[in-house]
């Protein structure tokens, strides 16, 4: 048992889950034991995710069911991340969370102080209980020029019968009625998220691959920050279109566990 001869040297994988690792409640055949190959090998892995309106805990429990036993540190949201950049670059700052009641623990987990009355800054997360007085609020801060924070920039998430809007279409909808886009945007493919996976894991650029079946978010973040980057062609994309992307991955696999020889 071994892995692709150009990933030898990585030392943790991150894993996208939808289109890569498993498919709405299915496992992609033999994704789960080429994960636990990987950890028998020595190797860290971690599930990254762009979705801020659920918990790492909604994650853990989704797998197990599924046949996967990991650990809370082996799962990372955008929602985590974006927690620690406020804290890191406006320490003690009050929050307006524009994010269901999962976005907003986290922020609470992580000692931020949410307030809808003239907080210092304004988060916009996928939000799923969106109401539109709220995303009212949320605009007339903005407009009076509090700084602006996005956890992630997908226009879209994957559902069964239809893709479900996500923060993409808040953040045009936002800038079409008072012309502000996010200061910075958090998650995948943005080097925000790199950043924080790297001091996560205490690990260089160069010993971290990206596992994802879209080249627009999972292999576009890998190449920003500098991580090893392997598509995998069991979701979104095809080899078409990898042929007509200007960036090439490093390693091109039908399925996650084409990464175990």
């Amino acid at each position: 048992m071994t892995l692709t001869k150009e990933l030898l040297d990585v030392e943790l994988f991150l894993f996208d889950m939808d289109g890569t690792v498993y498919i709405g409640d299915k496992e992609i055949a033999g994704s789960f034991d080429a994960i636990r190959a990987l950890k028998k090998l020595g190797k860290r892995i971690c599930f990254f995710t762009n979705n801020s309106s659920k918990a790492a805990e909604d994650y853990i429990e989704k797998l197990h069911k599924m046949g996967l036993d990991i650990t809370r540190d082996e799962i990372y949201t955008s929602g985590e991340v974006t927690c620690e950049y406020v804290n890191r670059v406006y320490p003690g700052a009050s929050v307006f969370v524009m994010g269901n009641e999962k976005l907003k623990a986290e922020f609470i987990r992580h000692g931020i102080k949410l307030s809808e009355d003239n907080p210092d800054l304004c988060v916009l997360g996928f939000d799923t209980e969106l109401e539109y007085w709220k995303l009212y609020r949320f605009c007339k801060w903005l407009n009076k020029g509090k700084p602006y924070i996005a956890t992630h920039p997908d226009l879209n998430c994957p559902a069964d019968e239809c893709p479900m809007p996500d923060i993409g279409g808040m953040i045009l909808f936002i800038n079409a009625t008072i012309s502000r886009n996010p200061d910075i945007i958090i998650g995948k493919p943005e080097r925000e998220a790199g950043e924080g996976v790297k001091r996560k894991f205490n690990l260089p650029a160069n010993k971290i691959a990206m596992v994802g079946d879209r080249l627009y978010t999972d292999i576009a973040f890998g190449f920003n920050n500098g991580f090893k980057t392997v598509l995998v062609l069991s979701g979104e994309t095809t080899e078409e279109m990898v042929g007509a992307s200007d960036r090439k991955p490093d390693v091109i696999l039908p399925f996650v566990k084409d990464l175990i020889k």
